[in-house]
């Protein structure tokens, strides 16, 4: 039992010397330190804007599309309603029918050219309208198919409109209900040029044909699967050949780039870790030089090499997790200001935590091995002599 505690002091002294030397030089100590805790919050910082940084870049992209396919007839043939209720039925998804005819518009002495787009209310409010003057048209107007619109701010700019104006269009008249200021939305369709009316009001020009629908992608298809799947059902039913298109190639090419960019990253914040473990290696072989008359005189006291190079090694653990610790502190910080900078809303887990800190203190003792190995290798004798 006694020899066990005595292991036990040994251990113990291995970690007070350790701690003592580095509190005997703390200005080297503490720069040594800032090193290590610089490369540990620039890899957090790295990964986690990284990851919150893709995922917003997904949510802006799938608000523009991405889970929607869009089908148009490019042989001027159009589509019809009976194809729209095909879709929906089959696909057993939302299929949205659109209209979009381009169109001369006029309003007192003004004039511009813009499309006249026939969607549902649904549709619409699912393109999240802002309007910056006035209001969306009612539920009533939509089905009763009253020439109520919403008009594109810079199409309203050209013309003068302000909501309540009336305007024309193509030889209809047709009264503003509001100004669209911006929209996201699946249709791929330039809002700010574009004239919003009930589609209703738009099929008996067209003589009931329509230019577009879009798509829901069900939950168990891709989007490239739907637009395959669409373009069988429409071409076996009626013979037509349609292109459907989605913007899933444009999101995985996103993706991709953004990827990259984040690895490319993770490179350098790993460099800033490694110069900072450079720098626990270099305090620690300074450090052998410096104590190598206590190495000498530890040795004649009984010390073993497998305790001097544990005194250094422990040293080395000691500067690692101080480093990654601090490396947590500031990495949280630096995550908090970028994030709010940048306006990502980034927040740190608990295991990409963990790991950054695992990775800094194995860092750290990995470069603490030369060192430690350089001290124990010292004759008692030679080290005796130093002066």
């Amino acid at each position: 039992m006694r020899k066990k505690c005595g292991g036990y002091v040994k251990r113990f002294e291995l970690w007070k010397l350790g701690l003592q030397n580095m509190l005997a030089s703390s200005l080297r100590s503490v720069l040594t330190v800032a090193g290590m805790a610089i490369g540990v919050a620039a890899v957090l910082a790295v990964i986690t804007l990284g990851e919150a940084g893709k995922m917003q870049v997904k949510s802006e992209i799938a608000r523009l599309g991405i889970d929607r396919v869009l089908i148009t007839e490019p042989s001027g043939m159009g589509l019809s309603e009976d194809e729209s209720v095909l879709l929906q039925r089959e696909l057993d998804t939302q299929v949205d029918e659109l209209i979009c005819l381009p169109a001369e518009l006029q309003c007192r002495n003004a004039s511009a050219q813009g499309i006249l787009v026939g969607c549902s209310k649904a549709f619409f409010e699912g393109a999240s309208p802002v309007f910056s003057s006035g209001r969306l048209p009612t539920t009533g107007e939509w089905i009763a198919a009253v020439p109520a619109a919403a008009v594109g701010k810079q199409l309203a700019g050209e013309l003068h409109l302000q909501p309540g104006d009336w305007f024309a269009a193509s030889g209809m008249m047709l009264q503003c209900t509001g100004i669209i200021e911006q929209c996201h939305t699946a249709a791929q369709i330039d809002f700010d040029n574009a004239v919003i009316l009930p589609l209703q009001f738009l099929l008996p020009i067209t003589g009931g044909s329509l230019q577009q629908l879009s798509v829901q992608v069900p939950h168990h298809a891709t989007p490239d699967e739907t637009a395959h799947i669409a373009q069988e059902l429409v071409f076996g039913s009626s013979g037509k050949r349609i292109s459907a298109v989605s913007m899933q190639t444009q999101a995985e090419a996103a993706d991709s780039v953004l990827a990259v960019f984040v690895d490319v990253l993770k490179w350098v914040a790993f460099i800033c870790i490694l110069v900072g473990a450079i720098g626990v290696t270099n305090i620690l072989l300074v450090s052998v030089r410096e104590r190598r008359r206590e190495i000498g005189i530890l040795q004649s006291l009984g010390a073993t090499r497998m305790q001097i190079c544990g005194m250094f090694l422990c040293e080395a653990f000691l500067y690692a997790v101080s480093g990654g610790v601090s490396g947590l502190l500031v990495g949280g910080v630096l995550v908090a200001v970028a994030g709010k900078s940048i306006g990502i809303d980034a927040i740190m887990t608990s295991g990409d935590c963990v790991m950054v800190l695992l990775a800094a203190v194995c860092l750290g003792l990995l470069s603490g091995v030369a060192p430690a190995a350089k001290a124990s290798l010292l004759h008692p004798i030679d080290a005796l002599r130093d002066e």
